[in-house]
């Protein structure tokens, strides 16, 4: 059974991430990227342009347009916030607003060394996705000028560090994506036929996680990504990371894949399944059967200390004895939850990622041939001293 959290805050990750600093020798760390500020604060940044300073002591201080000041009041622990005018027609620069509240953080406190997002190339997006920005040299430039006192070091390997495990908070905020994302699951298994194009499943889809997944348990800010292949052809290359949603339409007893991200308040679900329009083939019942069952060897692997290649062997073996290891081609899983693809744990041959406590990974086999298509399921695993656990069950039936 997963734990119940009743808490208005994660104190847990705030004291980690203190004593992570102090361990590293760093009075502060300086954060732009959504995915940090929101494991630091609570709050996922709307825009993007949130600036988070965290010191090693005292509350955190997030510098925010006053525009974003009502929702980070909401969702923010132990921070105050720094506001400035923004988004008018009068409103003064931004750059020299965020400067100018450094500025006055470092006459306040005594910092000597501190930590910033230095070499992040990959980054999750904000509350409004279609624009997201990243810590730029830029941005570098205007920090070493407002606090010119500080010696700043790149501390994206703590960072890393620190998002390889998550919270019990944590835990149930990612469970409560990979809940809304089950929203989307149904409406694919209802709503897959003959003559449905990739892109009307698609819409449904989005549409559905969107209207009855905004304030499922609270959630406020809920958004769905949903890739959709259908057909021999474009589901054989589904393999991809990714899925290219076009309007062909479904022919009787074809395959569709769906590939979805959901973001609940900034933690994020990976999810995949696979659906045939009506009545299918035993032939690809059986594949399918062989995907469910390479999953499951690879979830049942799972465990503190497991060697992360070892579980994609569990799945790779599986589907090689059954004949078909030249069509599973990708990994079988990587780490989720503060961004849709994390770089830890890696699940893959060769990697010599080692399992810890309270890690999430995707777990997701998927074999793909011109042949018959392709077919991949995906669920969200959390490392517990128990063994593994699912955070939201979901058939895996081809129709």
């Amino acid at each position: 059974m997963h734990q119940e959290v009743d808490t208005q805050t994660n104190l847990e990750r705030l004291e980690i991430a203190r004593n992570a600093l102090i361990s590293a020798k760093l009075d502060a760390l300086v954060c732009r990227l959504p995915e940090n500020v929101l494991m630091l604060s609570g709050y996922w940044p709307l825009c993007g342009d949130a600036v988070l300073v965290f010191p090693a002591e005292g509350d955190a201080v997030c510098i925010i347009p006053e525009t974003q000041a009502e929702e980070a009041s909401a969702e923010i622990w132990n921070a105050q916030i720094c506001t400035y005018p923004h988004g008018r027609h009068d409103s003064p620069d931004q750059e020299r607003e965020i400067e100018a509240c450094l500025i006055d953080l470092a006459k306040k406190n005594k910092w000597s060394t501190i930590g910033y997002e230095g070499t992040y190339e990959a980054i999750a997006v904000p509350g409004n996705v279609a624009e997201p920005k990243v810590p730029s040299k830029k941005f570098e430039q205007l920090l070493k000028s407002a606090m010119d006192k500080a010696t700043f070091i790149d501390a994206q390997e703590l960072l890393d560090l620190l998002r390889k495990t998550k919270t019990a908070w944590e835990i149930e905020k990612i469970r409560l994506a990979n809940e809304i994302a089950n929203i989307g699951f149904e409406v694919f298994f209802n709503i897959v036929d003959a003559g449905r194009s990739a892109i009307e499943i698609a819409g449904a889809i989005e549409q559905a996680i969107m209207v009855k997944g905004t304030g499922y348990k609270k959630a406020r800010r809920v958004r769905a990504f949903a890739q959709v292949a259908v057909g021999k052809k474009e589901t054989s290359a589904g393999w991809r990371p990714f899925e290219v949603t076009t309007d062909r339409k479904l022919q009787k007893g074809e395959l569709a894949i769906l590939e979805l991200a959901v973001v609940a308040d900034g933690y994020w679900a990976d999810r995949t399944r696979v659906r045939a329009a009506g009545s299918t083939s035993s032939e690809l019942q059986r594949l399918n059967d062989i995907v469910k069952h390479a999953q499951d060897a690879a979830i049942s692997a799972i465990k503190p200390g497991a060697l992360a290649s070892k579980i994609d062997e569990q799945a790779r073996e599986i589907i090689s004895k059954n004949g078909l290891g030249n069509e599973f081609v990708h990994i079988t899983g990587h780490g989720v939850g503060f961004r849709y693809h994390e770089i830890y744990p890696i699940l893959a041959p060769g990697s010599t990622h080692v399992l810890l406590p309270n890690t999430i990974v995707t777990v997701e086999p998927g074999v793909y041939s011109q042949d018959f298509g392709g077919m991949r399921i995906e669920d969200d695993i959390v490392v517990t001293n128990q063994g593994p656990e699912i955070l939201a069950l979901f058939a895996r039936e081809l129709s």
